[in-house]
């Protein structure tokens, strides 16, 4: 007889962050769907969020490019921005400047604070993220009321829309929440961060011959980096509202202030699991993921260290590496295996193709510098052709 377990999806494949050069795991998944492999499920961590959702919204390649380029989206981005100058004080952003500064120095420690985390507090780290977040999102509540409209639309008017919405990925985000343990919980004597899972509703109802993914299951890949600071184990959300998901899983470290879920508290971003590679293999028999360039040594790593606890770059050296067990026996298929898609090049290959950054001395902020809408149009389909270009040389290199 056999025993082993039947994982729930055929194939997965992960958005893990991109940022605003979020349009490239589009374009993955438009090359992967003109190839018959779409992906049964799709995790999204930060910008990758963003994309999971559009997939969500529009899942045929067709509808997907269309509102990608639409208004609406474009409404949404450039709701994204930065702190104003009347928004913030001088002493705030000099408070800023002295904390950057500061996270560098103790990254250099190499001890990454043992002393340093039992000085926290969740009421300190709270007020320092709330505070020195670096960009804010106009009309927030509303944020992403836009492109559901849109989607509905256009879905409506659509002689495929049964077909499309029929080969539709599910849809898993990855987030974090500043963690309060009860009064009578020992483990939790300090700040203590975790991992949040917000997964399709149909995986709460699978038993455990079918799928390994009960709640008490799930462990953090990061707790075995930051063990006081990160809780061992995940907390697994199945019924949950996307734009809310979306914005707390987009709200890493000092971009966005962490936003409030009333069942969870105060929820920041993915970066806790940036790239869930062993979620992905536990998920399905096919994984896409994605290679990633290492974390700038100067802002990331500090500011991840600060947050999180470990060093981003560790993290990401152990993803790289990762080896899951062998292909179940029932197969031979070369499709049954871990796919590496070759992106760690994007931020190269993609300058000027997203919302650029600039460092406005005089006033002391990080400002976003925003296309018109042509231009936006015109990163969006760079973005999509990279992803695309990219994914299809991939399937027939390996002849997938």
């Amino acid at each position: 007889m056999n025993n082993e377990r039947v994982k729930p999806y055929e194939r997965v494949q992960l958005f893990s962050g991109g940022g605003s050069r979020f349009g490239y795991y589009l374009g993955s998944y438009a090359a992967l769907a003109s190839h018959d492999l779409t992906p049964d499920i799709i995790v999204g961590t930060c910008g990758g969020s963003l994309s999971a959702y559009l997939v969500q919204l529009a899942p045929d390649p067709k509808h997907l490019q269309e509102l990608m380029s639409s208004r609406e989206l474009y409404r949404v981005i450039t709701a994204i921005r930065h702190v104003a100058p009347d928004e913030a004080n001088k002493l705030l952003k000099l408070r800023y400047m002295t904390y950057a500064l500061k996270r560098w120095w103790l990254s250099k420690l190499r001890d990454n604070g043992q002393g340093q985390r039992q000085a926290d507090s969740y009421e300190r780290l709270l007020n320092e993220l709330q505070q020195l977040a670096m960009f804010r999102i106009d009309n927030e509540a509303e944020w992403l009321d836009e492109l559901s409209q849109f989607a509905t639309s256009n879905n409506n008017g659509s002689d495929d829309n049964s077909a499309a919405h029929k080969a539709s990925p599910e849809i898993a985000i990855i987030a974090s929440r500043l963690y309060q343990a009860p009064t009578d919980d020992s483990f939790n004597t300090t700040l203590t961060l975790q991992e949040l899972l917000f997964a399709p509703p149909r995986l709460a109802n699978l038993s455990n011959s079918v799928s390994s993914l009960a709640d008490e299951q799930i462990m953090s890949s990061a707790h075995t980096f930051a063990n006081g600071r990160i809780h061992p184990s995940v907390k697994v959300q199945t019924q949950w509202d996307f734009a809310s998901v979306v914005r707390a899983s987009m709200a890493d470290m000092y971009y966005l202030p962490p936003t409030h879920i009333t069942e969870l508290g105060w929820c920041l971003g993915g970066v806790i699991n940036l790239t869930p590679i062993e979620l992905a293999c536990q998920l399905a028999e096919t994984v896409f993921a994605e290679t990633k360039a290492g974390y700038d040594s100067w802002l990331a790593v500090p500011a991840i260290q600060r947050v999180f606890g470990f060093d981003p770059n560790d993290r990401l050296a152990q993803v790289h590496g990762y080896n899951p067990m062998k292909e179940p026996s029932h197969t031979t298929s070369k499709n049954h295996q871990l796919h590496w898609l070759p992106f760690a090049d994007n931020a190269q290959q993609l300058i000027g193709k997203n919302v650029q950054k600039r460092f406005n001395l005089k006033q002391m902020t990080v400002e976003l510098i925003h296309r018109d809408y042509d231009g936006f149009v015109q990163q969006m389909q760079a973005q999509w052709q990279y992803g695309y270009q990219r994914t299809t040389d991939y399937i027939q290199q390996h002849d997938l």
